[in-house]
């Protein structure tokens, strides 16, 4: 029987503070990563597993949340590739990474003949309950469907499946898809009239997705470009990435940013001792816009507790403390 629910009594709007990464990894939600093969999406979720290992800022400029537990859901590649990466990195803790990479005769598909795989779900949920994971990853979302990856109720499915895993323990849950053929060209140029969704398969992958990160490489050679098209009403800039081949890690290219909530909140960060409207008036000049579209932003900021009310940045500890376990609806 269907049941309805009151439009105006949702839980309380999610603060930066309650989210594993802002503005991409919510705790209960789904987070889809698309690029192409071999462009890095396993190497950047090691350097974000890294990052949540310690907490404080991703790059310096994300707000993090310190994590004690990860559940990968690993059904791709050998798992010997990934071990080796994070050996290379040599700063995710022993402990912290539980790898699910053998499904056994159950398989990785989560759905047989269009139905839930309630044998493989079930072992899930077992292990799911042992380790209690911050992060939940599956890798790729191909390996977890059922027949086809053009099968929109196919997709829906398994991201409402993947993200019911993430409920079931608040954990925020990352998955891994890759383009379609009208993939990314280096210009970040879209012809007019193109869809937004360059996912591979089901146009659903992108629409069920609480949030998307586009990966795309850009002209310089060992770069990465993180693009975000479903920010929810709050801007955020794409993020330029150098990859470090040594290390197998990633660093932040400063770069001049489009309005967004981030760079107010770095701003406040790195200039405390400034008025906020001399910040306000700063921004304004740096991205030749209106007093109001910075104040709007400013207000956006406190709403999420990225600023607090008198318009200071917050304590860091405040963004990076370990998430509750309530469960989100």
């Amino acid at each position: 029987m269907l049941t309805t629910v009151d439009l105006l009594s949702p839980a309380p709007l999610p603060k930066a503070s309650d989210y594993l990464v802002y503005p991409w990894l919510m705790p209960g939600r789904l987070t889809l990563m698309v690029g192409a093969t071999e462009i890095g999406k396993t190497t950047l979720t090691l350097e974000i597993i890294a990052q949540l290992s310690k907490g404080g800022h991703l790059w310096d400029r994300y707000p993090a949340r310190k994590i004690t537990s990860v559940l990968y859901l690993h059904a791709e590649h050998s798992l010997h590739t990934v071990q080796e990466a994070a050996a290379v990195r040599n700063d995710i803790p022993p402990g912290l990474v539980n790898v699910v990479h053998e499904f056994g005769p159950i398989g990785s598909s989560l759905l047989e003949d269009g139905k839930p795989n309630l044998l493989l779900i079930k072992e899930i949920r077992n292990t799911i309950d042992k380790l209690s994971p911050n992060l939940i990853i599956a890798e790729p979302i191909s390996a977890f469907l059922g027949v086809s990856e053009n099968d929109n109720r196919e997709a829906r499915a398994v991201i409402s499946i993947l993200t019911s895993f993430g409920n079931q323990c608040n954990a925020a849950v990352l998955t891994h898809h890759h383009v379609g053929k009208s993939h990314f060209d280096p210009d970040h140029l879209r012809t007019p009239g193109i869809p937004v969704g360059v996912a591979r398969g089901a146009q659903a992958f992108e629409d069920a997705a609480e949030k998307v990160i586009y990966l795309k490489r850009t002209k310089v050679e060992g770069q990465l470009r993180l693009e975000t098209p479903k920010p929810k009403g709050y801007p955020v800039s794409p993020v330029t990435l150098s990859f470090d081949e040594d290390t197998l890690s990633y660093h932040h290219i400063p770069q001049f940013t489009k309005p967004d909530l981030i760079a107010v909140y770095n701003h406040r960060r790195s200039l405390p001792d400034l008025t906020l409207t001399d910040c306000v008036e700063v921004l304004r000049q740096q991205w030749k816009c209106s007093n109001e579209k910075v104040w709007l932003l400013v207000r956006r900021c406190q709403r999420l507790g990225l600023l607090t009310q008198d318009g200071s940045a917050p304590n860091e500890n405040s963004l990076s403390t370990v998430p509750s376990r309530t469960t989100l609806m």
